[in-house]
């Protein structure tokens, strides 16, 4: 295996603690579980004769309507990343199209993969695709989705899709491009729309025999889950409703915001997607690492530099936090750019 360093991992985990607002994260704020209806009572989730792997499993198949033989249960999607990477994609090409998530592209190349970005390129690859995409928010293209799937059933590729962000979406049931064809995998994880990165409960669908390979390269590598956390994982997903009522509300009024701030700042231009995030363009300046540094240094915001996302002279603008972060983070980025 050969190292490939996540620039932006390095960034977020070096300033996160020094900054004074930090728009890198992705994720929504963590909710009051107990305020929801869930029970976090550990003596309760002790008391608990089920399997709970298995009842977890078969919550998310009954989510999506699926099989619980087609649900791989991972640590987050960083796990299920490496998974289907390590198993899935040995001994193929992966194309990874630009900009995207740095995970969906540094997994591969440390694993020794023969790395492009272009989907025109044939062959039995495996595609590494976020949709929503990370870091522009944007939906993708039905179309570029479509044409996707018809090249991976006729060559033999696999579509992998990170699905994170497709909750953002807001449908009134769960929806997935697992079954699509039979060469579609796809992840998705409770930290994003959920905000509950801290269980570290993420997923896998995949069709069953690849489900089984997965599965058993799980067990080498981490064993089993938490079970104290996919007993609330559980719970939650059994109230999703509303957890996606309270998501719809925080991505509604911090996009207002944002958008504020694209207006009233020169010089920037976002359009904004699905996901809480955007990727913001700027027309002058220097690279987006040592802009993010000057930012950071001159008004203690926490951006992500675009270079990391395979996306040059922008930055990914996250807005999941609170209000009380986001508002005087957005007018101290505005303030840089009137000064800059």
């Amino acid at each position: 295996m050969r190292s490939a360093r996540d620039e932006l991992f390095d960034w977020i985990l070096s300033n996160r603690q020094s900054c004074r607002y930090n728009l890198t994260s992705s994720g929504l704020t963590e909710p009051n579980l107990r305020a929801m209806g869930v029970d976090t009572s550990y003596e309760a989730y002790a008391s608990e004769k089920d399997d709970l792997e298995s009842a977890f499993a078969e919550e998310v198949a009954r989510s999506y309507k699926v099989e619980p033989e087609n649900v791989v249960l991972t640590a987050g999607a960083s796990e299920s990343i490496f998974l289907v990477y390590s198993v899935i994609g040995r001994g193929r090409r992966a194309t990874v199209p630009l900009p995207n998530y740095p995970p969906m592209f540094t997994v591969p190349r440390s694993l020794g993969m023969t790395l492009s970005s272009s989907l025109r390129e044939p062959g039995r690859n495996i595609f590494g695709i976020t949709d929503p995409n990370n870091p522009t928010g944007k939906s993708l293209n039905a179309g570029m989705l479509e044409n996707l799937f018809k090249i991976s059933s006729r060559s033999g590729a696999t579509a992998f899709i990170n699905e994170t962000y497709r909750e953002f979406t807001f449908p009134e049931e769960p929806l997935t491009h697992f079954g699509r064809t039979p060469t579609v995998i796809t992840c998705n994880t409770m930290t994003k729309l959920y905000g509950l990165g801290r269980l570290r409960v993420g997923w896998i669908l995949a069709d069953k025999k690849s489900a089984r390979q997965l599965l058993y390269a799980k067990w080498a590598v981490s064993g089993h889950d938490s079970e104290y956390s996919l007993w609330i994982a559980a719970q939650v997903l059994r109230r999703r409703h509303k957890f996606v009522e309270r998501a719809r509300h925080i991505r509604s009024a911090n996009a207002r915001l944002v958008r504020k701030f694209l207006r009233d700042t020169d010089g920037v231009s976002a359009e904004l997607g699905a996901a809480p995030f955007c990727l913001v363009h700027y027309s002058k300046g220097p690279s987006s690492l040592q802009l993010a540094k000057a930012i950071l240094s001159k008004t203690g915001v926490l951006i992500g530099p675009g270079d990391f996302f395979g996306a040059p002279r922008a930055f990914r603008l996250c807005f999941t936090s609170d209000e009380e972060t986001l508002r005087p983070g957005l007018e101290a980025l505005s303030d840089f750019f009137a000064r800059n």
